[in-house]
């Protein structure tokens, strides 16, 4: 999908995968009406393609990630972070579901220099990545956070 990444867009890339419980967050926020009605927002789905991630965000000005995070902390904890001002935390990223993980991409392309201008991490810690369509209770009530956060920082 051709994606409008004007200077004045942002593009939100939702991670996840909608069939594993909190491992479907990205997607849940992506879809999230609140979301959608940015006006200076892309928003793309990605089920944890790597390759995929990089080329959207090749050419782009402003990039958020969204993914579930699976660090042993508490679930429903908000993980936020700029991928190219600060090291990625080693502990956030433990386990990953997708074919290329996130370091990984951000590596890839820092060596490619297939980087965005500005490349934001918005992230919970997930509870159950079993098989199921729906959020656990505490990454919903994080996801209403989340969501209200991104507006805040993103909307028009």
């Amino acid at each position: 999908m051709k994606q409008d990444l004007s200077a004045s867009k942002i593009l939100l890339i939702g991670i996840g995968n909608e069939f594993r419980e909190d491992d479907g967050l990205g997607l849940y926020i992506a879809r999230h009406a609140q979301i959608r009605r940015l006006q200076n927002l892309s928003v793309m789905e990605n089920s944890g393609d790597g390759m995929a991630m990089i080329d959207a965000w090749k050419n782009a000005g402003t990039v958020v990630l969204v993914d579930a995070v699976r660090s042993g902390r508490p679930p429903g904890t908000i993980f936020h972070f700029d991928f190219l001002q600060h090291p990625v935390p080693a502990d956030i990223f433990i386990l990953s579901s997708h074919d290329i993980g996130i370091p990984e991409c951000v590596a890839l392309s820092i060596k490619l220099q297939l980087l965005p201008q500005k490349l934001l991490f918005y992230g919970i810690e997930g509870a159950f990545f079993g098989q199921g369509k729906h959020l656990s209770p505490a990454v919903t009530a994080a996801a209403t956070v989340l969501v209200d956060q991104i507006v805040k920082d993103f909307g028009n």
